[in-house]
C-alpha cells in the first residue's frame, strides 16, 4: 500500500507539473536560473521547510556563492508567511565575527536560533568546529546547511557531534530536496545522518512538519550504548567503596534510578572515579566550572546523578532532567546538653516570672498592714501598741503563707481575713503547685540548652559562643554562601575571617566533626544530613528548621537530545512514589546494618576507630533519659547548704555581736563607777571651796568691821 501511495503521489505531481507547463509557458525572470543553478525551487523548498519548522524568525548565511536573484525571490517568501530573517553575509572574517557575536548573544539569553546556511562546504565545517569549540549547542539553537548534490564530505560528518541539532537539505535530482537529521539516530550511531523527510516541486513536503512525531522516539532504544557516568561517595545518593585504584558502588538510591532507566532504554553506564570528588561550581575568575559537573559541561562525561541541586548559576553550563528530589537546606550541631541541675529549683518559671514573685514577697506584706492599720486609724477600735511591731508581724505572715508554713493571723477583722484567704488560694494554687507540677516534670525529663535552630541563631551562637560554620567543598551549599546575600553573606564573611579552615571534602566528615565537638555546625541537604544522623547515632546531633527549598535532579550536557526521555520516566516513577520508596529503603537498609551485635561490631571496627569511637561513647549518658533519683535534686541540697551556711553566718554574727555587747556593758559599768567617783570628787571638792570661800568672806567681813571701827578710834 506504501509503494502504491508513493508512486499515486508522483504520478499527481508529474501531471501536475505538465499542466503548469501548459498553462504558464513563461516562468518568472531567473526562475529558471535558479532551478538550473540549485536543482529545482529551493526557494519554495526553504520556505516550506521553515514552515514545517513552525518557525517565527530565522537566521540567513550567505556568501559570494549565492546568486543575488536567489535571495531576491526567498526574503519576499518568507515575509509572505511573516517569518522574520536575519541576513549575514559571512564573505569576510568580521561579518562572520558577528555572526558568531549573534550566537552568543542568544546563547547567554536563553534564545532560540535558526540558521539556515547557503554556503560553501568549506565554511559549513568552520561553522561546526566554531560551535563546538565556543559551545554554541543547545535544544533550541538550530543549524540547516543547504548541501546540494555533492555527498557529505568526512570533515563534516566528523565535525558533527550527536548533541547538535544539525539538519542537512540534498538535492539528489531535480525538483527533489532531502532532509537529513543527526539526531534521528540514538548515541551510538554518532557522526551520522538520517533522511527524516523530503520535498518535491508541487507536491511540498512529504511529511509535515518537518521533523515527524516518529523521529521524536529515537532514543527510546539506545542499543546497548555505554555512557560514561562519574560516581562520588555520598550515602543514601550513592554508597560507593574505594579500592586502591578502583571503585565499587555497594548501591544508592540514585544507583537503583539509573538502573531502572537503563533497564528501560537499553543502554549500559561505566562508573569511574573523577579526579576531584566534588560536585563542583563555577570559578568567577576564568569562568570555568570545577568537579564533576564540570566534567559534563566539557563533555568529558555524559551525565551525573546523584543530589544534583538545581542552581541559576549551574543551570548556566547543564541541563536539568525532571526532579529526583523535593529538598531543603538545613544544618546540624551538637545536641543540646542537659542544664545544671543545680539549678533545677529556678527553672520551672522563666526568669521574667521571678522578679513578679518577688514584687510580690515584698508588697503583700505593706498591704496586709495598710489593710488592718487604715480603717483602724479613721475608726479605733483596738489599741495599736507599736506600729512598727505591726508592720513587721503582718510581712513575716503573708512570707509564711507564701513559703506554705503556718503563723498567727495579725488581726481577725473581715478585711484583713479575706485578704489572706485570697493570698493563701493565689500562694497554693497559682505559684506553688504549678511550681511544683513544672519541677516535677523537669525533674522527670532534664531541661536541656535552647537548641539552634535558624541562621540567626546560627550567626548569634558563632558570634558570642564561638561557633565554627563547615560546608562541603564546591556544593550548592558553598554557591549560596559564596553569592548569597544578607544572613548568608554575614555567615560567609564570618567564616573566612574567623576559621581557617571551613571546607570539607565530604558530608560524613562534617558530620563526625559535629559529632565529636560541641562547637560545630555542619550546612548541606537535609535528607543527605538526615541519613547521616541516623547512620553515627540520632542522639549526637540536633537538626535545624528549614532553611531554604532546593531542588535535585540528573546533570546533563547543554543540547542534550534524550533528556525528555529521561523526564517521560522520571516524572512516571516520581508520580507513583516509587522514588520515595527507593529512598525510604535505603534508611531500611541502614537499620539492619546498625542491628548488627557488639560482637561482631568490635571485629569489623578497626583498631584506631575503636579509640574514636569509645571516646565518642562517654558523652552518651548525657544524652539518655535516666529515671528521677537524687542526683536531680542536688539542687535542694545545695539551698540546704546555702541556708546552713548563711544561719551559721548570722549565728556567728550574733555571738560577735554578744561578745563586743559584754564587753561594751563592762567598759559601760567601769564607767560608770569612775563618773559616780568623779561626782563624788567633784562634790567634795566643790563643799570645800564652799567652805573655804564662807570662811574667807567672815574673815574679810571681820576685819573690814575692825577696820572701820579703828577709823572712829583714829578720829
Amino acid at each position: 500500500m506504501k509503494i502504491v501511495f508513493i508512486i499515486m503521489a508522483l504520478s499527481f505531481s508529474f501531471c501536475l507539473k505538465i499542466k503548469k507547463r501548459l498553462k504558464f509557458p513563461n516562468l518568472p525572470y531567473g526562475l529558471e536560473e535558479l532551478r538550473r543553478d540549485y536543482g529545482g525551487d529551493l526557494v519554495t523548498a526553504s520556505v516550506d521547510i521553515a514552515n514545517g519548522f513552525l518557525l517565527k524568525d530565522i537566521c540567513i548565511c550567505f556568501d559570494t556563492s549565492t546568486d543575488a536573484n536567489f535571495l531576491h525571490l526567498l526574503l519576499p517568501k518568507f515575509m509572505h508567511h511573516d517569518i522574520a530573517v536575519e541576513l549575514f553575509n559571512v564573505t569576510n572574517v568580521e561579518i562572520q565575527d558577528k555572526y558568531f557575536d549573534y550566537l552568543d548573544y542568544k546563547v547567554k539569553n536563553h534564545l532560540g536560533v535558526r540558521t539556515i546556511f547557503f554556503c560553501r562546504h568549506r565554511f559549513y565545517e568552520h561553522v561546526l568546529l566554531e560551535v563546538y569549540e565556543r559551545d554554541y549547542i543547545r535544544r533550541n539553537v538550530v543549524y540547516i546547511f543547504n548541501w546540494g548534490r555533492e555527498p557529505f564530505s568526512e570533515y563534516f560528518i566528523t565535525n558533527i557531534h550527536y548533541v547538535m541539532k544539525v539538519y542537512a537539505i540534498t538535492n539528489p535530482r531535480n525538483d527533489t530536496f532531502r532532509i537529513f537529521y543527526n539526531q534521528a539516530l540514538p548515541p551510538h550511531e554518532n557522526h551520522h545522518f538520517k533522511m527524516v523527510n523530503w520535498w518535491r516541486d508541487g507536491v511540498g513536503l512529504f511529511n509535515h512538519p518537518t521533523l515527524p512525531s516518529t523521529y521524536n522516539n529515537a532514543f527510546k532504544d539506545f542499543k546497548g550504548y555505554v555512557f560514561k557516568v562519574p560516581v562520588i561517595n555520598k550515602p543514601p545518593w550513592h554508597i560507593v567503596d574505594y579500592k586502591n585504584d578502583t571503585l565499587e558502588v555497594k548501591g544508592g538510591r540514585d544507583d537503583r534510578i539509573l538502573s531502572l532507566l537503563s533497564k528501560k532504554l537499553n543502554f549500559r553506564y561505566d562508573y569511574f572515579d573523577p579526579p576531584e570528588r566534588i560536585q563542583g561550581s563555577s570559578a568567577s575568575e576564568n569562568g570555568t566550572f570545577k568537579g564533576v559537573l564540570g566534567l559534563v559541561w566539557k563533555r568529558q562525561a555524559d551525565f551525573f546523578i546523584g543530589d544534583v541541586a538545581l542552581s541559576n548559576e549551574r543551570a548556566n553550563y547543564l541541563e536539568f532532567s525532571f526532579i529526583t528530589l523535593a529538598d531543603s537546606g538545613a544544618f546540624i550541631t551538637h545536641a543540646p546538653s542537659k542544664l545544671n541541675e543545680a539549678l533545677a529549683l529556678l527553672r520551672p518559671f522563666q526568669w521574667q516570672v521571678w522578679p513578679a514573685i518577688g514584687v510580690t514577697f515584698v508588697v503583700v506584706g505593706p498591704v496586709l498592714y495598710a489593710i488592718i492599720a487604715l480603717p483602724n486609724a479613721w475608726r479605733p477600735r483596738f489599741r495599736v501598741r507599736s506600729h512598727a511591731r505591726l508592720f513587721f508581724d503582718c510581712t513575716w505572715f503573708t512570707t509564711t503563707v507564701l513559703l506554705r508554713q503556718t503563723g498567727k493571723e495579725p488581726s481577725s477583722s473581715h478585711k484583713a481575713r479575706f485578704f489572706i484567704i485570697i493570698l493563701s488560694i493565689s500562694a497554693t494554687y497559682v505559684i506553688n503547685d504549678m511550681y511544683s507540677a513544672n519541677l516535677t516534670s523537669l525533674l522527670a525529663k532534664p531541661g536541656r540548652e535552647k537548641p539552634i535552630n535558624n541562621l540567626q541563631q546560627l550567626e548569634q551562637a558563632m558570634r558570642t559562643r564561638g561557633y565554627d560554620l563547615y560546608v562541603e567543598r564546591h556544593s550548592s551549599s558553598y554557591s549560596l554562601f559564596e553569592n548569597g546575600t544578607g544572613i548568608y553573606k554575614k555567615l560567609w564573611e564570618m567564616m573566612r575571617e574567623r576559621q581557617t579552615d571551613f571546607l570539607l571534602q565530604s558530608v560524613e566528615e562534617g558530620v563526625l566533626l559535629v559529632r565529636d565537638h560541641t562547637n560545630k555546625a555542619l550546612i548541606a541537604g537535609r535528607e543527605t544530613l538526615f541519613y547521616d544522623i541516623q547512620k553515627f547515632g540520632p542522639s549526637y546531633f540536633h537538626l535545624s528548621a528549614k532553611l531554604n527549598t532546593a531542588y535535585s535532579a540528573i546533570a546533563f550536557q547543554l543540547g542534550c537530545p534524550y533528556i525528555e526521555e529521561i523526564n517521560k520516566i522520571l516524572m512516571a516513577i516520581f508520580e507513583a512514589g516509587i522514588i520515595t520508596k527507593m529512598t525510604e529503603n535505603e534508611y531500611e537498609k541502614l537499620e539492619k546494618q546498625k542491628k548488627i551485635t557488639p560482637e561482631t561490631e568490635e571485629d569489623l571496627i578497626p583498631a584506631n576507630e575503636k579509640e574514636n569511637r569509645i571516646a565518642a561513647k562517654v558523652s552518651e549518658d548525657n544524652e539518655k533519659l535516666q529515671p528521677i533519683s537524687l542526683k536531680m535534686l542536688q539542687g535542694t541540697f545545695y539551698l540546704l547548704s546555702i541556708g546552713n551556711i548563711f544561719s551559721g553566718l548570722i549565728l556567728m554574727a550574733e555571738i560577735l555581736v554578744y561578745k563586743h555587747k559584754k564587753k561594751y556593758g563592762i567598759r559601760r559599768r567601769r564607767n560608770r563607777i569612775l563618773i559616780c567617783f568623779s561626782k563624788v570628787k567633784n562634790c567634795v571638792v566643790l563643799k570645800i571651796v564652799t567652805v573655804v570661800n564662807a570662811v574667807r568672806r567672815v574673815y574679810r567681813r571681820a576685819m573690814h568691821e575692825a577696820f572701820v571701827a579703828t577709823l572712829e578710834y583714829l578720829e
